[in-house]
């Protein structure tokens, strides 16, 4: 995480606001699993909490949101060439700048995905922890918003 914070800090175009954005949602999927997980208790088994918090951990696959921010990364550096390669084909261009708004525009997606799961999950969460699956939202809708 340091090196990351370090490479964002610096004066360099990527990694940028949207790989802060994957990063940060990543963040967020990885507190709301949490909490699912200590959701799992033989009560929750009986209730049938535990069965959703599994569902729940599997919906919030934290590593397509890393590859994101490296998606991010790669379609921005990318973008950049595309504006000062004047070799470069007004199709090439034209795939280059198309991937540029595909990546936000998924990473909003999952974010979206994720957060309706966790909102629908709250009701059978741990009540000891509830706040870490709030904590996963909030996240998850940074991560959304930095994504737009």
């Amino acid at each position: 995480v340091g090196k990351f914070v370090a490479a964002l800090s610096a004066k360099v175009p990527a990694p940028g606001g949207g790989a802060a954005a994957a990063v940060g949602a990543a963040v967020g999927s990885g507190a709301a699993s949490m909490a699912a997980a200590y959701t799992t208790r033989r009560k929750d088994r009986e209730s049938g909490a535990a069965e959703k918090a599994e569902a729940l951990i599997a919906k919030l696959d934290s590593s397509t949101l890393i590859n994101a921010a490296d998606d991010d990364a790669a379609a921005y550096e990318d973008l950049q060439r595309s504006w000062k390669d004047r070799d470069m084909s007004e199709e090439e261009k034209t795939r280059i700048e198309a991937r540029a708004l595909e990546v936000p525009t998924t990473l909003v997606e999952q974010c979206h995905e994720r957060i309706i799961a966790v909102k629908t999950f709250l009701p059978h969460c741990n009540p000891n922890i509830t706040s870490d699956a709030k904590v996963g939202i909030h996240q998850l809708a940074g991560g959304g918003r930095g994504g737009d």
